[in-house]
């Protein structure tokens, strides 16, 4: 028996596409049958969907002189461009385990889709997909300025300026790099999925940040912050038995994985063909009309953050390296110079960062497990988890299994709400190879 898995909507309201009417949950002339709300890390806005049922006098029309109730989806009108304003309780969690999106003006759900499941005389079923507020902005703003300097500071600026989100709401990691560009009246999402890759942290010198809003904060972060963050409390367990919290006389139920699928472990080939063993990378410079090469080659270097013990590769990779085949894939590039200015200076070297970028992007999803467990509203996309997986042996006093158990991220989560039950499935990530960069001139 799970505990805490009743869920409370304290407010649910559907609001116009004018804001002219409104309709609350509380009224009862409409329930939430079912809630989903998405966070992840490849996503720069948090979506959802939600299933109402709704009876026919659910809405009043504003422009029925008659004040006559009807259909929601009539009277209201329900259509795309409605917001949602939600907060509900569910779950466990020792931080809250509330998801509130209704005190926040800028922290509403937008409506982008609309459509019927099912429609009697009485009653009507409608489900309703939604995105984040920075989700519909980034669809009707495009970006004409001019940047230049840190790119974390441009970023900063479209976020704040273009975005219109609060400097205190963003979870920024700070840029060794600089770039020129201009907006080329792209949306900010295009620019800053462009920015993403070509963005090296000050702390380390490995490339590649993720761009991904939680309920908390907006986040432009690192590989390697995601990975050196500290971890969340309470650990989760696997072990294919859910034992009755009376008995436990404790709560270790909420934090017991129910369910656990192992999506991706190895596959070598698609490794080798993507280049996370080994890449040629060949940069050509117009102003001198001369060729660079930078190589990566997987070794277990120290240096280089991970989340899990960093194995060894495979002997036949190693046979190969040592015979003299150094990459497995061959990137080419042509370096920016004087794009902005008068100068010969390259502007933001792909040296930094490309040659790297696909790699640690890679090596990042090595290995992917899909869990669920009770709802807990604390856990967010980008956050790291313990799970302890159990042995597959008769020996049990050995401990957890040692490859599958330890640290995750978070890639993306899904909290599922229903009227007596809330759970949250994740997709769990990790990495488990270093790098080594060697130059060749």
């Amino acid at each position: 028996m799970l505990e805490a898995q009743d869920v409370k909507y304290e407010e649910f309201k559907i609001i116009s596409q004018d804001g002219s009417n409104a309709v609350d949950a509380y009224s009862g002339k409409f329930r939430v049958t079912s809630f989903n709300y998405y966070e992840t890390i490849l996503s720069p806005y948090i979506t959802g969907n939600v299933v109402i049922v709704s009876t026919i006098d659910a809405a009043k029309s504003t422009e029925d002189n008659q004040q006559r109730s009807g259909s929601l989806y009539n009277f209201l009108p329900l259509s795309a461009g409605c917001v949602i304003t939600a907060k509900i309780r569910a779950g466990v969690g020792n931080e809250t385990n509330l998801l509130d999106f209704s005190t926040d003006p800028f922290k509403r759900l937008y409506v982008t889709d609309v459509s019927i499941l099912d429609k009697s005389s009485t009653s009507e079923t409608i489900t309703l997909k939604f995105i984040s507020r920075i989700g519909w902005l980034n669809e009707t703003t495009r970006i004409t300025k001019h940047y230049k300097g840190k790119i974390t500071d441009s970023v900063q600026k479209i976020l704040t300026e273009v975005l219109t989100i609060d400097k205190n709401k963003i979870d920024l990691d700070p840029s060794a790099n600089s770039y020129s560009f201009t907006g080329m009246n792209k949306r900010p999402f295009d620019i800053l999925f462009m920015l993403a890759k070509a963005t090296v942290p000050s702390s380390v010198s490995n490339p590649g940040y993720f761009i991904y809003e939680t309920k908390s904060k907006f986040h432009y972060v690192s590989a390697d912050k995601l990975l050196k963050q500290q971890r969340y409390g309470n650990e989760y367990n696997y072990n294919g038995a859910v034992q009755s919290s009376v008995e436990l006389k404790n709560s270790s139920n909420n934090f017991k994985v129910l369910s656990l699928t192992t999506t991706k472990d190895q596959s070598l080939l698609s490794q080798i063909r993507s280049g996370v063993y080994a890449t040629k990378n060949i940069f050509f410079n117009p102003s001198n009309l001369q060729f660079k090469e930078i190589d990566i080659s997987v070794v277990n270097d120290p240096k280089f953050s991970s989340i899990a013990k960093k194995p060894k590769f495979p002997g036949i990779l190693a046979s190969d390296f040592n015979a003299g085949k150094r990459y497995h894939r061959v990137q080419t590039a042509i370096l920016d110079v004087g794009a902005d200015e008068a100068n010969l200076g390259i502007n933001n070297s792909p040296e930094l960062y490309y040659a790297a970028g696909t790699t640690r992007y890679n090596v990042m999803f090595s290995q992917s497990h899909l869990i669920s467990v009770p709802c807990n509203l604390d856990l967010e996309a980008g956050r790291k988890i313990k799970m302890n997986v159990e042995s597959t042996s008769t020996n049990k006093e050995q401990g957890v299994d040692e490859r599958q158990s330890g640290e995750y991220i978070i890639k993306s989560l899904c909290h599922h709400f229903e009227p007596n039950k809330s759970v949250t499935s994740i997709v769990l990530i990790r990495d488990s190879y270093g790098l080594h960069f060697t130059k060749n001139s």
